[in-house]
């Protein structure tokens, strides 16, 4: 039985899926938690963060999630930690406005907006990005998952309309 449910992942994966322009009705409630980058596009405040945890977090307001960032540097090996606020868009809960706390946020005018453009059907992993698509990563719930997970999720990025020829891998 194991052998077939792993022959009907494999077919599963070589079967191209329709893009979507991205997701809606996420349940927050299954992507709530921790998640690792696996894989992203290149971009100048991540240039030597090798591994990144994201804890995503419900807060008291319906509306609300705390994210932290873990990022271990590359050169020397520290992590450099970063807390956000996420503020859920109320025509589309797949749409955050991620705001840095503390004086870096300016008092709420610096921020950016992320998109959930596709996720596992069991939330294992998520692919988020910025509105025009310019920068993008991929989140799993392993911080080492499988090479036929990392394709799969690049393949379904791609479908997406994601530019994926200069891949930052990440994780493990």
């Amino acid at each position: 039985m194991r052998h077939l449910a792993s022959a009907a992942l494999a077919f599963a994966l070589l079967v191209p899926v329709a893009a979507q322009a991205q997701v809606s009705g996420l349940d927050l409630d299954r992507f709530d938690g921790r998640w690792f980058e696996i894989a992203r596009s290149p971009n100048d405040v991540q240039k030597d963060c090798s591994r990144a945890q994201i804890d995503f977090t419900a807060t008291n307001r319906a509306d609300r999630y705390g994210i932290t960032v873990a990022c271990t540097r590359r050169a020397d090996g520290r992590v450099e930690t970063l807390r956000a606020d996420a503020r859920i868009d109320p025509s589309n809960n797949a749409k955050f406005r991620f705001t840095l706390r503390g004086v870096l946020s300016f008092g709420g005018l610096a921020g950016q907006n992320y998109w959930v453009q596709a996720h596992a059907p069991d939330y294992s992993w998520a692919i988020l990005s910025l509105p025009n698509k310019s920068d993008w990563w991929i989140w799993s719930r392993s911080q080492s998952p499988s090479a036929a997970v990392r394709s799969q999720t690049l393949a379904r990025a791609r479908q997406l309309g994601l530019n994926t020829s200069q891949v930052v891998t990440t994780g493990g």
